[in-house]
């Protein structure tokens, strides 16, 4: 069975909706204008009654996204939508495609990520995140980040034969900036001279990191370092400490990096207590 991509979309909406309900925020009491569209039942919440179904306040704020009065989403015809949609749904069950394989399959998985996205949420939620978790999560960042970057220029050529040509015209004081523009077939760097702005090592293919690794500034590679690219001419023009941001620039990240250890530990607690058994998984797995 293959379900539309819109389908898909509204049975997700209306069964989220179900779901999350009971999380919204309180329904306001009702008022003038909705009170014309309350049904004779004894919930004063119920804003419509589909074959007997009620449809909720709690339902149409949750479909609708919206913070108002209900009344102007009865008006805009959300209220007529999931009319729609419950129409479509109780005929849908009627005709026993509730009990498919596929949709109570695609219903579990949307089951599923609702639930487990509100338990992260309610697991971050309870975290305490002081400001000396923050400082000392800061400074583990930073740690990793200490090293040293470098701004360099390159010639790439094809052949080696071309590069150790054009590294003889430098030796004869050719301007390294002229013969990238002239010669390198690297488009992103060519027509700037070679440059290639400010990188740390870890950032380019073994070879050339290395070889820029072992210059001094200001000097030039004295043989053409082979990588897949080609052949380059290395030229390095300054090394720099790695900057680092500021603590209050980073505050934000900081926290989802707190927020994510903390499920991350959460789920490996769960997973030693729980029993789980994989008997057919892949080889490369």
């Amino acid at each position: 069975m293959r379900l539309r991509p819109l389908a898909i979309t509204l049975a997700t909406l209306a069964f989220a909706g179900v779901l999350v309900a009971c999380d919204a925020q309180e329904a306001p009491a009702p008022d003038a204008e909705t009170d014309a569209i309350t049904t004779d039942t004894d919930d004063v919440d119920t804003v419509a009654l589909v074959n007997g179904e009620p449809i909720t306040r709690a339902d149409l704020f949750t479909y609708s996204g919206m913070d108002e009065d209900p009344g102007l989403a009865e008006g805009d015809g959300t209220l007529e939508e999931l009319i729609s949609l419950e129409l479509l749904r109780q005929e849908a069950v009627n005709r026993g495609l509730d009990t498919d394989a596929e949709t109570r399959r695609i219903l579990r998985m949307v089951e599923t990520n609702l639930l487990a996205s509100l338990l992260m949420e309610r697991i971050t939620a309870e975290l305490e995140i002081t400001r000396d978790d923050l400082e000392a999560e800061y400074e583990r960042q930073v740690e990793q980040m200490r090293g040293t970057e470098y701004r360099a220029r390159h010639i790439l050529v094809e052949e080696e034969q071309q590069a150790r040509e054009l590294l003889a015209e430098l030796d004869d004081g050719a301007d390294f900036g002229e013969l990238a523009e002239a010669h390198s077939i690297d488009p992103g760097s060519a027509a700037r001279g070679g440059e290639l702005g400010w990188f740390s090592p870890e950032q380019m293919v073994p070879a050339f990191s290395d070889a820029t690794v072992a210059l001094e500034p200001g000097t030039t590679t004295e043989e053409p370092v082979e990588s897949r690219f080609g052949w380059h001419l290395i030229r390095l023009e300054e090394t720099r400490d790695t900057p680092v941001p500021e603590f209050e620039d980073v505050r934000a990240e900081l926290v989802e990096i707190l927020e994510s250890r903390a499920i991350q530990e959460f789920l490996e607690t769960l997973r030693a207590d729980a029993d789980i058994q994989i008997p057919n998984r892949p080889a490369n797995q």
